[in-house]
């Protein structure tokens, strides 16, 4: 018989969180199950059957499958649970043109947002060993924003003329990014218009701005020096 699907992860995580929203935004039911990458959990055996690279989120599907990677749960998410809920198939464009165009900018939230800025910055915080972030880094930032100011010049959103899971996937990185570094109307008009028209989704904006989430940035308050 089949369940909820199971999300599991942490909350102060950029992938999980866009996995969230992409819940909410389609009304799905879900259950979460609290994985601490800090704590050594996702690299433990039992969680490694769930997804074999010890990252998260991982998600348990209905008919008891696993799944990793954010970019991949969400189109899933999409494609399993939209045909009902979002009938033209905007947050996952039906057209390959417009799909491929969403799938370009998930690997730039991947290996641009997050990998090159996102982790070298928070996780030395988080694990205690720096509370600054190095001019290298913030100029990785600076890189990351151009860019973003780039893709919005043909379209009001990312991939297209509508909000898509590309977004989802990149505000959840450009909500820490903006915390260290913010831009503003005068240097990025276009990324600093997207960033306030999505951060006015209540999806996006509870789940950005929940308890779990408000303790991070309390703990960042605390330890990050001025930049």
């Amino acid at each position: 018989m089949a369940s909820k699907p199971i999300l599991y992860g942490t909350y102060t995580s950029p992938g999980v969180n866009a996995v969230i929203i992409t819940f909410k935004l389609l009304k799905v039911d879900f259950d979460f199950c609290l994985v601490r990458p800090m704590e050594g959990e996702s690299g433990m055996p039992e969680y490694l059957k769930k997804n074999p690279t010890g990252t998260i989120p991982a998600l348990k599907t209905e008919d008891q499958r696993f799944l990793g990677d954010s970019h991949a749960i969400t189109a899933y998410i999409v494609d399993r649970y939209g045909n009902a809920r979002d009938d033209d198939g905007s947050l996952y464009p039906r057209d390959l043109y417009k799909r491929a165009k969403v799938q370009q900018l998930q690997h730039f939230a991947d290996s641009i947002l997050f990998a090159t800025c996102v982790k070298p910055a928070f996780a030395p915080i988080f694990s205690r060993l720096s509370n600054t972030v190095s001019e290298e880094i913030l100029k990785n930032f600076d890189k990351a924003y151009a860019m973003m100011e780039r893709f919005l010049v043909e379209h009001k959103w990312l991939a297209a003329d509508h909000m898509t899971i590309a977004d989802i996937n990149c505000i959840t990185c450009m909500y820490g990014l903006y915390y260290l570094q913010p831009f503003t109307q005068e240097t990025h008009p276009l990324l600093h218009d997207w960033f306030q028209r999505i951060m006015q989704i209540s999806e996006v904006y509870d789940t950005l701005m929940g308890n779990s989430v408000a303790t991070s940035l309390n703990f960042l308050n605390k330890n990050v020096s001025k930049l």
